[in-house]
């Protein structure tokens, strides 16, 4: 048996149950995993009100991220041994004590990286190595603006990207969280709901503006994130906490010859090659000490629902994960 949080319908937490499940006995190429960590994200609950672009066949396990302890092996597995500590992402059913999951999806973990290490960085990490490494080549001083600076994806970002010698910009919603921007190394931090981030930015920069943005806001910084890039500067979109970005104007792009990208992981690691390589180099920051996880909240399986109204209503900063 195990506990997993289970959804039977979309809507608010409310919708999410704890319960007994049973386990059944793992099949060739899969593993009984149980859990250390999972990741929340910020798409959990997109997912689960229905909103998500992918719509889970209820019932559904929520969770998409997890790592843990292999307890059992199907037949036919031979890459893994009872014991070992693995990964992984994009496999539903990580809000669980325990789950049956195929091999493929699995990676083992360095010893140096724990299971909340791993799950706290982890897709987030591979989201900043496509970002930073091989959309916009970034030069050293580069100034950027990276949006929700103080965010467990905006933080994985701005670390990395003073790794690489640049100068960021963070914006953040509050305060609270001018420190935490700062913390992860941002040389400049704008709380936009005191300023106008558009008018900072360019005043920053002496009116010539960034040649690039990392937006993960979408719908509310949409027009100021087009002033503040610099002609030929590069407008990319990996995410929409404010709303879905509105039709793009190709003659307003052309007005200062900007670049724009919704870009997705998916296109980026869709070769066991690629992602090999994505990995080892996110393993490598993680293990030099470059890019730090900042686990600013933990819940329990029991708390699942008031860990999702807690994002929602942004009462989180840093990352905020699931452990068992």
């Amino acid at each position: 048996m195990s506990k997993a949080a289970i959804i039977r319908r979309f809507g608010g937490p409310e919708v999410i149950s704890v319960e007994e499940v049973t386990l059944e006995k793992p099949g060739a190429r899969q593993v009984v995993l149980r859990h250390q960590a999972s990741a929340i994200h910020l798409a959990d609950p997109l997912m689960r009100e229905g909103l998500y672009y992918y719509k889970p066949e209820l019932p559904a396990v929520l969770g998409i991220e997890g790592a843990g302890i292999i307890e059992e092996l199907g037949p036919g597995v031979n890459d893994f041994k009872v014991g070992e500590t693995v990964s992984y992402r994009f496999s539903l059913g990580s809000y669980s004590e325990k789950r049956v999951i195929d091999t493929h999806h699995l990676q083992k973990l360095p010893n140096e990286i724990d299971a909340r290490v791993s799950v706290a960085i982890g897709t987030r990490g591979l989201t900043a190595q496509y970002l930073l490494r091989q959309l916009y080549p970034l030069k050293p001083e580069d100034i950027v603006l990276i949006h929700a600076a103080a965010g467990g994806m905006g933080g994985i970002l701005t670390q990395w990207a003073k790794h690489l010698g640049v100068i960021v910009i963070g914006t953040v919603g509050s305060k609270e969280k001018v420190k935490v921007a700062e913390l992860n190394g941002c040389d400049y931090v704008i709380n936009y709901n005191q300023d106008n981030f558009s008018d900072v930015v360019l005043d920053i920069t002496n009116n010539k503006g960034v040649p690039v943005v990392y937006d993960s806001v979408g719908l509310s910084a949409y027009k100021n994130n087009l002033k503040v890039l610099a002609p030929r500067g590069w407008f990319i979109n990996y995410g929409h906490s404010s709303g879905f970005l509105p039709s793009i104007d190709a003659m307003e792009l052309n007005s200062k010859s900007l670049v724009f990208t919704k870009a997705s992981l998916k296109d980026f690691n869709s070769t066991q090659e690629e992602n090999n390589r994505m990995i080892t180099e996110v393993n490598e920051m993680i293990i030099g000490g470059f890019i730090k996880a900042n686990i600013t909240h933990e819940y329990n399986l029991e708390e699942i629902g008031k860990a999702h109204e807690d994002i929602s209503n942004r009462k989180t900063n840093g990352t905020v994960i699931l452990t068992f």
